[in-house]
């Protein structure tokens, strides 16, 4: 998995995964206007998730990157395939490079609490579950209400863990 900024270019594809059948009520969607001003934005950062031959496998797109108290959100995270492992390594380098490319302090991100997909990807990655936000989100379908669970992952975790998962360069085997 490569990972790299993406550009107004991307827009289509960008639009194209997140529109895939089951997607908009679990990750939402946007217009292309609004993709075409966030990805421009300075708080926002949208990134390509590629894969060996430079296909688009996923994208993350992070908002608060100019929040004052270092909380930048997971605003939207999609692969293009599910269910191959490609959300858990996309996730790790998304969330190498908020904490390296960023001041984030905390990072964070809400689901539906029936997603247990999405959880197990997050937990696996190192976010910890914050609390539940009641009725907090209204599901594009029906306008019925659901439960957001509410996950973070502090920059002392981030630098904690990746020490923990880092081997020596000198590690034989390696």
């Amino acid at each position: 998995m490569t990972l790299r900024q993406a550009t107004s270019d991307d827009i289509p594809a960008i639009m194209a995964i997140e529109r895939q059948p089951g997607y908009e009520a679990l990750v939402g969607r946007s217009s292309a206007e609004f993709h075409a001003r966030a990805v421009i934005d300075p708080d926002y950062a949208y990134l390509a998730g590629l894969d060996a031959d430079g296909a688009m496998a996923g994208f993350a797109i992070l908002r608060g990157l100019s929040d004052l108290t270092g909380n930048v959100t997971l605003k939207r995270f999609v692969v293009a395939a599910p269910g191959k492992g490609m959300g858990t390594a996309l996730l790790r380098e998304v969330i190498d490079w908020t904490f390296t490319n960023t001041s984030a302090h905390r990072f964070w991100l809400d689901h539906i609490v029936t997603n247990d997909r999405a959880r197990h990807v997050y937990e696996r990655c190192g976010f910890r579950r914050e609390g539940v936000m009641r009725e907090a989100y209204a599901m594009p379908d029906d306008g019925g209400r659901v439960d957001l669970a509410l996950m973070s992952l502090l920059r002392p975790e981030w630098e904690r863990d990746r020490k923990v998962f880092t081997m020596p360069a000198a590690y034989p085997g390696r």
